[in-house]
């Protein structure tokens, strides 16, 4: 807990007494983020967005329900499709020109939501922020670092198709000896076990590209902690699970039913502007001090943020 320059010393003997007790992991995650997300008003940008994909649902999304097959109709044609239908779409995906254009428009849209925030959060946690500081943060990225985002989104991504490619083949296997719907289940629970860290690894890429300080190799060195390293790996595990899970009911579920359920435009946008704005915008500042907890540890990111870390360990 960080004491006020003005307090007695009494009043901070009490206070640094009171914080010994609690946990880092709760004043990091809770207390501090929190306090900062009220603070550091950065990600309005969100509010735009639902605006945007409430027009595109009203006017692209028909959900007709009553031409809706079973649940066992669609399950036995996904797998169909999955284990031997797919491999092909995926080679005629990879052979057009156009998927690359759509995967550089989704990197720079990640750059807009992760790399850009970091920036901005780096200066919050470095006492840089200065009255303009989410547009400052933006002209403070640079190109060498948005290069090594690259890279480093490229190995999680390279990393998680080396996963789901030996589980298709394991599982696909099991669909050619009997046609069942399992399979594709089980297929299902190994992907949907490794987008957690997937996630992180998009999440810490940006954190560590806006490191100023360290080598290009010394920060992948860092980077890939992330799969080397089994207490890394399994506090962030842990973690952005339950990110994936309040985000799919406060950012996604929520805000969704609203936006197809309530007919009043200016209802629907305020109504799931204040469920999903604040839920996601918590998530981000809690991801960001995560990731100052695991990486405390190594020198490189200590020394970024020392004054950080002296005030939150050292009060």
């Amino acid at each position: 807990m960080i004491t006020s320059m003005d307090s007695s010393p009494q009043e901070q003997a009490v206070t640094t007494q009171a914080s010994s007790h609690t946990p880092v992991w709760y004043r990091i995650l809770v207390v501090d983020s929190g306090r900062d997300l009220f603070k550091y008003k950065s990600f309005f940008l969100l509010i735009f967005v639902l605006a945007l994909i409430d027009k595109l649902l009203k006017k692209y999304v028909k959900l007709d329900r009553s031409s809706l097959p079973t649940i066992q109709e669609m399950s036995i044609q996904s797998a169909d499709y999955v284990f031997t239908g797919l491999p092909a779409d995926v080679l005629a995906l990879i052979s057009d020109y156009r998927t690359f254009l759509v995967l550089a428009a989704l990197f720079m849209f990640k750059e807009t939501i992760s790399l850009w925030p970091s920036s901005d959060m780096r200066r919050m946690h470095r006492n840089e922020r200065g009255r303009f500081g989410i547009f400052a943060s933006l002209t403070a990225i640079r190109w060498q670092q948005v290069g090594w985002d690259i890279i480093a989104v490229g190995a999680t991504c390279g990393v998680f198709m080396l996963w789901a490619v030996s589980g298709f083949v394991m599982w696909r296997g099991g669909w050619q000896i009997l046609a069942s719907p399992w399979w594709l289940v089980l297929f299902a629970m190994q992907v949907g076990l490794a987008l957690p860290l997937v996630m992180a690894g998009f999440s810490f890429s940006s954190k560590l590209a806006v490191i100023s300080r360290g080598a290009f190799s010394a920060k992948l060195a860092l980077f890939f902690k992330l799969f080397t390293s089994a207490r890394l790996a399994v506090l962030s595990w842990i973690f952005f699970t339950g990110r994936i899970v309040l985000e799919s009911i406060f950012v996604v579920g929520l805000p969704a039913l609203i936006l197809f359920s309530v007919d009043h435009l200016i209802l629907r946008l305020v109504l799931a502007t204040m469920i999903a704005t604040p839920s996601y915008c918590y998530l981000k500042m809690a991801s960001f001090k995560f990731f100052l907890m695991v990486y405390r540890p190594y020198q490189l990111v200590h020394n970024e943020y020392r004054h950080y870390y002296q005030r939150l360990y050292e009060t």
